[in-house]
């Protein structure tokens, strides 16, 4: 249900409170010189309108102490329904997002259970590896900073996740303890350098694997390997190697 029942009656309530106005003001604008303008159906429904908006304009007002009184009572009874519909129906809207909230970490946490490898970064090395476990049924998951990338593979079939990754707290929602193995591959080395500094914390049990570009991050990470024994891999080194024993052979 959208609406809660309380809602529901603090919704039939406050248009309990605008009928009362409306005829109320009708009635009392025909028994006698109430207000200073004619009230008829119209005028009745925007007086009744202004009045309980707390607009006000002045335009129609009571000019007498029945008049008066019964302006006062709608005011009350008005707001007093306004608030409690507002509040009933902002607190569904909260509860709702919670618990949609609540049923997303319950499934990335039922789905991290069962994940073997956390992938981070939407580097090549693991937009590669994410096809192919996807391919092989592997239990992995890939998170990545660029939502519209994500969101690609994610039509694919990839089990890709947007996140910010340079955040402690978004990281920690996908249990990197939990996992056997993280391959950290990113393209900015100072953010890349900052998730292996949080992942050295929160998965201490776990498998670090980190695919480097360029030299200098892999000397920033051997003092990073002090603290936890990672593993350091650079695919371009590596290609670049196997090439030249090729061409040696030749």
């Amino acid at each position: 249900m959208l609406l809660s029942v309380r809602s529901i009656a603090s919704l039939l309530l406050l248009g309990g409170v605008v009928i009362f106005g409306v005829v109320g003001s009708f009635i009392l604008g025909h028994l006698g010189h109430n207000f200073n303008e004619c009230m008829n159906l119209i005028n009745s429904i925007y007086f009744t309108v202004v009045t309980l908006s707390t607009v006000g304009y002045g335009d129609i007002v009571p000019i007498t102490p029945i008049g008066k009184i019964f302006v006062v009572i709608l005011i009350v009874f008005g707001m007093g329904a306004f608030l409690t519909a507002l509040t009933s129906i902002s607190g569904d809207i909260a509860s709702k997002r919670i618990l949609d909230l609540t049923s997303k970490l319950e499934k990335i946490e039922e789905e991290m259970s069962k994940v073997k490898v956390l992938l981070i970064g939407g580097g090549g090395v693991n937009i590669s590896l994410a096809e192919n476990f996807e391919k092989e049924k592997l239990k992995y998951v890939l998170l990545l900073s660029d939502k519209t990338e994500a969101e690609k593979l994610s039509e694919k079939g990839i089990k890709a996740y947007a996140i910010n990754l340079i955040s402690e707290d978004e990281i920690r929602k996908f249990h990197p303890e939990k996992v056997k193995s993280i391959i950290v591959d990113m393209q900015n080395s100072s953010d890349m350098l900052y998730v292996i500094l949080i992942l050295t914390e929160l998965a201490k049990e776990s498998n670090i694997i980190t695919i480097v570009h360029n030299e200098d991050l892999e000397k920033r990470l051997e003092s990073v390997k002090k603290i936890k024994d990672i593993k350091i891999i650079n695919p371009s080194k590596q290609v670049a190697n196997e090439l030249l024993s090729l061409l040696q052979e030749k």
